[in-house]
C-alpha cells in the first residue's frame, strides 16, 4: 500500500469531491481516480461511493479514514525528528474545550515545555456539543468539557455515534461561582432555592444545556430561573459575574483561577448533581506528541 495513495484518500474524504482534492494535490482528477481504483482493489472492498453531490465513505472507507489520517499524522512526528535543531520544529495542537474556564498555568506551562520557537496552538472555546463535532471532524485533536451527571447518559451514547473515547479526569460536587457584588459572596455553601433571585449566565443553547433545563436541583429546577443571560464568550462571562449579582454553576476545578478575579465559589447544598470534568478524542487515532504532552499538564493540575 502506498503512502501517496492514503494521502490522496484522506484528501479526497475531507474534501468530499475527487475535483477539488484533485486541486489540492496538483494532480489530474484521472490519476486521482486511478489511485483510488487501485487502493480499493488492494483493499478487496469500496472505500468511496460517488453521487452528484459528491463523494462520500463507505463503512470501510471511514474506518480506513481514520486509520489513515493517524499514519499520515505519525509519519509527519517523524520527519520532524530529523531536523537537528529542535528550535526550529513547528508545533501544533488543536484542542477544543466545552463549559470550562481553565487555568492561566495550563497554557503557560504547555509553552514552557515546547522547546521551539515555532508554534500553532488554536483554542476553540465553545459549547460541549459543539466540542464533540469539532473532535469528531478533525477540526481539534482533543476536547475538554466539563458535564454534570444528569448529562452523561446522553454524552455516551453520542460519543458512541460519533466514533469518540471519553476519559474522566476528575468529578466534583456542584459549585456556584459569584462575583464580591453578590449578597451570596463568602457564604461557603447555599441551598438551591437561595439562587432562584438572582441571575443565571450560560453559554448558548444546545443539545446538553437543554437538558439541563429539566434537572432538578433540591426542589427546583433549572428551568425555574426567571432570570437568566446567555453569553458566548467566556471572557465576558467572568467580567458579568465579577460585576454583578449574577451566578455560573462550575466544580471545583475553576475554583482556583476565579478566585484570582475575587470570584467566590460556593458548594450547593442538597441538590444531588455532581460535575465531571472529562476529556475526548476519536477513537481510532494516536495522539500527537504535543497532545500528549498537553494532557499530561491537564492531568497534573486537576486530576483526582
Amino acid at each position: 500500500m502506498e503512502l501517496k495513495h492514503l494521502k490522496y484518500f484522506v484528501e479526497i474524504a475531507e474534501q468530499k469531491s475527487m475535483r477539488k482534492a484533485a486541486d489540492r494535490l496538483y494532480v489530474t482528477q484521472p490519476n486521482l481516480t486511478r489511485a483510488m481504483q487501485n487502493l480499493e482493489d488492494e483493499m478487496g472492498t469500496r472505500l468511496l461511493v460517488r453521487s452528484n453531490h459528491g463523494v462520500s465513505l463507505t463503512t470501510t472507507g471511514e474506518s480506513l479514514y481514520y486509520y489513515a489520517q493517524s499514519v499520515i499524522n505519525q509519519l509527519n512526528e517523524i520527519d520532524a525528528l530529523k531536523l537537528k535543531d529542535k528550535e526550529f520544529m513547528q508545533n501544533r495542537l488543536d484542542w477544543s474545550v466545552g463549559n470550562i474556564i481553565l487555568k492561566d498555568e495550563i497554557m503557560l506551562d504547555f509553552y514552557e515545555n515546547l522547546r521551539t520557537r515555532h508554534a500553532n496552538i488554536s483554542i476553540y472555546e465553545t459549547s460541549i456539543e459543539k466540542v464533540l463535532v469539532n473532535v469528531s471532524k478533525l477540526e481539534a485533536e482533543i476536547g475538554i468539557i466539563a458535564v454534570n451527571t444528569e448529562q452523561c447518559p446522553a454524552l455516551n451514547k453520542i460519543l458512541e455515534i460519533k466514533g469518540l473515547e471519553v476519559h474522566e479526569i476528575a468529578s466534583s460536587p456542584l459549585y456556584v461561582h459569584v462575583g464580591g457584588n453578590s449578597p451570596l459572596y463568602g457564604r461557603g455553601c447555599i441551598e438551591p432555592e437561595e439562587l432562584l433571585q438572582h441571575t443565571y449566565v450560560h453559554l448558548p443553547y444546545d443539545y446538553f444545556s437543554n437538558i439541563n433545563r429539566v434537572v432538578t436541583l433540591g426542589d427546583i429546577r433549572v428551568m425555574d430561573f426567571k432570570r437568566t443571560i446567555v453569553i458566548n464568550n467566556y471572557h465576558a462571562i467572568v467580567s458579568m459575574i465579577k460585576r454583578t449579582d449574577a451566578f455560573i454553576f462550575g466544580g471545583k476545578w475553576q475554583i482556583d483561577e476565579l478566585k484570582k478575579g475575587h470570584i467566590d465559589s460556593l458548594m450547593l447544598n442538597n441538590c444531588g448533581v455532581g460535575k465531571k470534568l472529562m476529556w475526548i478524542k476519536r477513537k481510532k487515532e494516536i495522539l500527537s506528541v504535543q497532545a500528549r504532552g498537553f494532557l499530561d499538564i491537564l492531568m497534573e493540575n486537576y486530576a483526582d
